[in-house]
């Protein structure tokens, strides 16, 4: 009897350890300008991602996953804040159409202001609570090494729950805020950041303390700055078949791929593979190239809210967790990523803080395959590129919804409402506006209260208007 007590009261001491100890490591990579058709595992046979590829094997990929804005810093806002554009009021990475009169004067309405909590830089209100804040707050241990862009100065990474952090921005001779002393002679950025990455995973460990390391990487951003010998190697392996830009990124993949294999070598030779849920993205649509090499067969690239820029790859790995070589088409946002970390770590929602996502864990679990939402919305306002021959945009403030498939825009300056069904036109070469009324008020409805929900503010007309009317 003494013997059958004492074997019990030991197994509930383990039970015990291991429940205090075993809140899951989050490690979250974060690609730059990776096109949703820039992995081999995504369908691009002429790229090289054998670690991204395994990765995916090993978990759940999503076939539908969406940037909330196609661009940089709006998109890695809603990453950290949970939010919607209007909510965190990053609206754009810079403000272009002030930058040349004959824009300016071309414009029907001015957009929001971008948020500027300290009256000179643009960035993220201290307020907010970052999933940085939340997991710190859990008991996690925070970094991150790699490109911000959701703030500047005293607005960047340290401002918002990452304990640890460098801002790297390019690739050779690349910058570092705040300075280091630790950069080897001609070292890439690339394999700096994940030298940072591996020492932060290293000292964590041994103090056995868990972790959310976050890892934005600046690859494959410009400038196109391939290592030499990853370009030469393709150039060997393709010849002539692709132009020099092509040739370049495919390198600079090679170089993303390199450091994830890194990162994950780590997690297994430190013994927390198990226990450590690794999440993959990237921040938006790629850049434009020849062909749309990295976004095909989707219509546009970064900057476009067609689907090549705004359609990006999603990788969620958790061994023993998350079924291997899985796949799932539900439509996915970047905000459904801070309450899935939330869901996945069993860490509380903060108290009165607004998260527009969805927690993807009953997808992840194979629970469900689809969620409780009715549309995805983004809104962006970024006015570029204006041709006085054609009196048109590149870009212009749009408002899109899309639901049960069906996606609509709507263009702010011309007050055009254009329509696509992605079920059946996912290329979205044919528009049906004209065709399905009933379908164009059913989103114009849905729009609108989600504008009055999130305080979207109403567009202003602009007192320097020179334009037509």
């Amino acid at each position: 009897m003494d013997r059958y007590m004492l074997i019990v009261v030991c197994l509930l001491n383990i039970s015990t350890l291991y429940s205090q100890n075993s809140k899951p490591n989050v490690l979250f990579i974060l690609a730059d300008d990776l096109g949703v058709n820039a992995l081999n595992c995504y369908g691009n046979q002429k790229v090289e991602s054998p670690n991204i590829d395994q990765l995916a094997a090993d978990g759940m990929r999503f076939t539908n996953g969406y940037a909330n804005d196609p661009t940089c810093a709006p998109s890695r806002a809603s990453i950290v804040t949970g939010q919607y554009v209007p909510r965190h009021g990053i609206y754009r990475v810079t403000d272009r159409h002030q930058q040349k009169k004959e824009w300016l004067s071309n414009m029907k309405y001015l957009p929001p202001q971008i948020l500027r909590p300290t009256g000179k830089q643009p960035g993220i209100d201290p307020e907010k609570i970052t999933i940085a804040e939340a997991l710190q707050a859990a008991g996690y241990a925070t970094a991150a090494f790699g490109k911000c862009h959701f703030g500047t100065k005293d607005l960047s990474f340290r401002a918002h729950g990452f304990e640890e952090a460098v801002e790297t921005t390019k690739h050779y001779d690349f910058k570092h805020e705040p300075a280091q002393t630790d950069i080897l002679d001609n070292e890439y950025n690339a394999d700096y950041t994940t030298r940072k990455g591996i020492d932060f995973m290293k000292r964590k460990v041994q103090k056995e303390q868990p972790f959310f390391l976050y890892m934005p990487y600046y690859l494959v951003h410009k400038p196109l700055e391939p290592k030499p010998e990853y370009l030469q190697y393709f150039k060997d392996k393709y010849g002539n078949e692709f132009n020099d830009e092509i040739l370049k990124v495919l390198a600079m993949i090679k170089s993303l791929d390199e450091s994830v294999g890194q990162l994950l070598t780590a997690l297994k030779e430190l013994g927390i593979e198990e226990n450590t849920m690794i999440i993959f993205a990237s921040d938006n649509g790629h850049y434009k190239i020849k062909d749309n090499f990295f976004n095909q067969p989707y219509r546009a690239y970064k900057g476009s809210t067609f689907e090549g820029g705004i359609r990006v790859p999603y990788i969620f790995k958790w061994k023993n967790k998350i079924a291997a070589n899985a796949t799932s088409a539900e439509p996915i946002l970047h905000i459904d990523l801070y309450p899935t970390i939330l869901g996945l770590t069993q860490t509380e929602v903060p108290a009165d803080y607004i998260l527009d996502g969805k927690d993807l864990t009953p997808v992840l679990s194979g629970e469900k395959s689809k969620l409780d939402r009715t549309a995805l919305i983004w809104q962006y306002t970024n006015y570029a590129g204006f041709n006085q021959k054609k009196n048109s945009w590149r870009s212009s403030w749009v408002n899109v919804i899309q639901s049960e498939g069906y996606k609509m825009t709507e263009d702010v300056e011309t007050g055009r409402y254009f329509l696509y069904n992605l079920n059946e036109d996912p290329y979205e070469k044919y528009e049906i506006a004209g065709e399905r009324p009933e379908k164009l008020k059913q989103l114009r409805k849905l729009l609108e209260e989600w504008k009055s929900e999130t305080g979207s503010e109403l567009p202003r007309p602009n007192p320097d208007f020179m334009g037509p009317n």
